[in-house]
């Protein structure tokens, strides 16, 4: 509401005083901590300069809206008064015209007639608008002066010397609060996105690895050498089906069967020999003697010749049961002398099939029984099998490729078609539920520990 507790300083202004009071003014503007300190002494304080009944700070905004920030000798001016909208409306009208970058007397005929009709109710007739111009020449903020009596030129001299300083020191206020808001506001964009960054992080995500694998055998036959010799045919081919008693491989004989020859005879020969020391002892004490000996003998040749025969009798291996050979090449053993117990081949179930995956020591995880596999086959990547670890090594060996590896084995799914044995690929391993920054940096931070010894 309008103000009457000042009354009107009609007396002359001295000419250095008023010069004084103008820099002084513009000075203490200028000190303002914060704008509502520089609102609460443009309205009360500029009285000392200039005489007024009532003095209103508004701000413009870029649409050209006022809005009333303070009036004199009131704390907290009402945001709903009907004095406060209509004198935004007013100020709002004038900001839009074409005086409002200067300092003018306004005159009722300014404003729309809706808002002139009132206007003596909310104020007294004299009217100042004193715009604060910022140093580009725009106005953002305006001083609304009243009082009774007219607005002398030079009061308006010294009002529009001291807007200057005015608009400069709200000006720079507000452009700091800017920058101190923007900074503030980066600095909760930073704390926010850190934040939703460490949320994200702390996700549980499913660990996995992944490793060469291989569909191999479940429960194979190993087929090892029965004997010492030469390898000198293959009766089958790889991964060719077999059945039970049918021939595999066999060995080169002649050395055997010379063998056999020999201890035949010499079994022949000691018969001969006993048969006939005991046709002799009747007469012949001494014949008598040896037949005991020659008996001896006898049996030795004997074990001898069975021994020779069952040798020939391995020198062809047959499949103990139906399956299919599982090996390379039939040319890699071929002419290949063997030992006792060497493996030869493996008969396998085509339809008993496994998943054996090679986890390298780097890459390995925590490993439980029952864990998902998913195996990538050379053959077909788009299409993954599905399996679950049924066994995990405790401890690493070397692979044939010379890489020092955990041995695990998975049991394929029953409700998929079995695929070849003998097939690679590549297996993933599904392992523990972990926070996400550890499934990312799980290896950066293992080297980073090799590396500097922590």
């Amino acid at each position: 509401m309008p103000d009457d507790v000042t009354s009107v300083r009609t007396e002359a202004i001295n000419p250095l005083n008023g010069l004084l009071l103008l820099l002084n003014l513009q000075q203490e503007a200028r000190q303002a901590q914060n704008p509502e300190a520089l609102r609460f002494f443009l309205v009360n304080q500029t009285r000392r300069l200039i005489a007024y009944q009532q003095a209103v700070f508004l701000t413009v905004a870029a649409s050209g809206k006022a809005r009333l920030e303070a009036v004199s000798n009131i704390a907290v001016p009402e945001r709903d008064a009907p004095f406060t909208r209509w004198l935004e409306a007013a100020a709002s009208a004038i900001a839009a015209g074409a005086e409002a970058r200067n300092l003018h007397s306004v005159a009722p005929t300014e404003v729309p007639p809706a808002l002139a009709r009132d206007w003596g109710q909310w104020g007294p007739a004299q009217a100042l608008w004193v715009p604060l111009p910022a140093p580009d020449g725009t106005v953002t903020a305006v001083l609304w002066l009243v009082r009774d009596t007219a607005w002398a030129e030079g009061e308006k001299v010294l009002l529009g010397q001291l807007s200057g300083g005015y608009g400069h020191a709200w000006w720079a206020l507000t452009q700091a609060g800017r920058r101190s808001g923007l900074r503030a506001r980066k600095g909760l964009w930073a704390v926010a996105v850190a934040a939703v960054l460490a949320g994200v992080l702390a996700i549980p995500v499913p660990q996995s690895t992944l490793a060469p694998a291989e569909v191999a055998p479940r429960d194979p036959l190993i087929v090892s050498a029965p004997l010492e010799g030469v390898i000198e045919r293959f009766h089958v081919q790889p991964n060719e089906p077999v059945t039970t008693g049918q021939p595999l491989f066999s060995f080169e004989s002649s050395i055997l069967r010379s063998r056999l020859e020999v201890a035949r005879k010499a079994l022949a020969s000691a018969e001969a020999e006993l048969l006939t020391a005991s046709q002799g002892a009747f007469a012949d004490p001494q014949s008598k003697a040896r037949v005991a000996q020659l008996k001896a003998q006898v049996e030795l040749r004997r074990a001898e010749m069975d021994f020779a025969r069952d040798l020939m009798e391995r020198v062809t291996v047959k499949a103990e049961r139906t399956g299919i050979a599982v090996f390379a090449d039939a040319n890699d053993w071929l002419g290949k002398p063997v030992t006792v117990g060497e493996r030869i081949l493996t008969l396998a179930d085509p339809q008993a099939a496994e998943v054996d995956v090679h986890v390298p020591v780097n890459d390995a995880i925590v490993l439980q029984e029952g864990a998902e596999v998913s195996l990538y086959l050379n053959v077909d990547p788009l299409r993954p099998l599905r399996a679950t670890v049924s066994h995990a090594s405790y401890e690493p060996g070397l692979t044939p490729g010379g890489v020092l590896a955990y041995r695990v084995r998975a049991d394929l799914a029953p409700d998929q078609p079995t695929p070849r044995i003998g097939l690679r690929g590549t297996a993933k391993i599904q392992g523990e539920r972990v926070p996400l920054a550890f499934y990312l940096f799980r290896r950066p931070l293992a080297a980073l520990r090799q590396t500097v010894g922590l």
